[in-house]
């Protein structure tokens, strides 16, 4: 995905078309990765601590350690490593049940992360690294454990006062020595699949291989709505304009604190020119883009980003 932080300059105002379908809502969602299935976050839980902890006691519960955002995953298993008694940690964060198990999520330090990894004998990885491998209900508990995670890690200070936070609400909202409040956030993000006729519209950053393609993205403005986040955004990384533009999905994205709120548009002109975030912008056809996939010649964002939806679906689409 080409995420990256906005840029400063005035955004431009326009009028889009934006509709939300929901046939076509429903069909995406459900194949879009990372997406809750048998979650059931049981948010009016987290003040009550105490029912919790009564509740713990007569369900089973399974605790998973996370550090830095990251998990251990067992390659054996095909899954991250939990267990049925908790860690020792600063709290355990309440996620939800599925089905009558209750999930938890363990913040470890430094030293009682290596203290783990020591016992288990595997190491804390990212989830980019076995997030395929994972069934769809765990990976979205990971996610979850991840961006809950990094959002308290991100805070250990009070914002308005300087003070220190501490958790609350099994890790739902910080509080400091002010009772000034804080609750997990997220940054939305537009993340675009342009076409004209057969054509589709894919780019790369200077970061990546010089074969990596992927969507257009960038984050929603303050003061900007998500219509006008994509057409400046598509305007600005390719000189693209675009209309007709459709809502098609969304992904949780926790690098670090993401909504990747996915769209198709269309092109109202052909004629590229990159700014300094972007190596290359091309227009592939679908003839193109399959042969050159077929001989490795590119590759697109991976089969767990919403990106990979966007790009395949139009892919498998009939030739206009």
């Amino acid at each position: 995905m080409l995420l990256k932080t906005p840029m400063r300059k005035q955004p431009v105002v326009v009028a889009v078309r934006f509709q939300f379908k929901d046939k076509k809502m429903s069909k995406n969602e459900k194949n879009i990765y990372f997406g809750a299935q048998k979650l059931d976050r049981a948010s009016h839980l987290r003040e009550r601590e105490a029912e919790l902890k009564e509740m713990q006691a007569s369900n089973d519960c399974k605790y998973i350690p996370v550090y830095n955002g990251n998990h251990i995953y067992m390659n054996r298993h095909g899954s991250i490593y939990r267990r049925s008694n908790p860690f020792e940690c600063e709290a355990t964060c309440f996620l939800g049940f599925v089905g009558d198990q209750m999930w938890y999520s363990c913040p470890l330090n430094e030293e009682q992360a290596e203290k783990l990894e020591k016992e288990v004998g595997k190491q804390f990885s990212s989830i980019r690294r076995y997030a395929l491998k994972l069934n769809d209900d765990l990976a979205h508990i990971a996610l979850y454990s991840r961006g809950l995670d990094l959002w308290q890690r991100n805070r250990l200070f009070c914002p308005k006062c300087g003070t220190k936070n501490t958790l609350d609400w099994t890790g739902h909202r910080l509080l400091c020595e002010n009772n000034h409040e804080q609750f997990p956030h997220i940054e939305p993000a537009i993340i675009v699949l342009v076409t004209h006729g057969n054509k589709c519209l894919l780019g790369r950053k200077p970061e990546w291989p010089s074969y990596a393609y992927s969507t257009l993205a960038g984050f929603v403005e303050p003061g900007e709505t998500i219509e006008e986040a994509v057409k400046r955004e598509v305007e600005e990384e390719s000189n693209i304009r675009v209309h007709n533009v459709d809502y098609y999905g969304s992904q949780p994205w926790p690098f670090p604190a993401a909504l990747m709120l996915a769209f198709t548009a269309e092109a109202e002109n052909e004629d590229i020119k990159t700014n300094d975030e972007m190596e290359d912008v091309q227009w592939f056809t679908r003839k193109q883009l399959n042969e050159m996939l077929k001989e490795g010649y590119v590759t697109i964002a991976p089969r767990y980003t919403v990106a990979h939806n966007l790009i395949v679906e139009w892919l498998e689409e009939q030739d206009a």
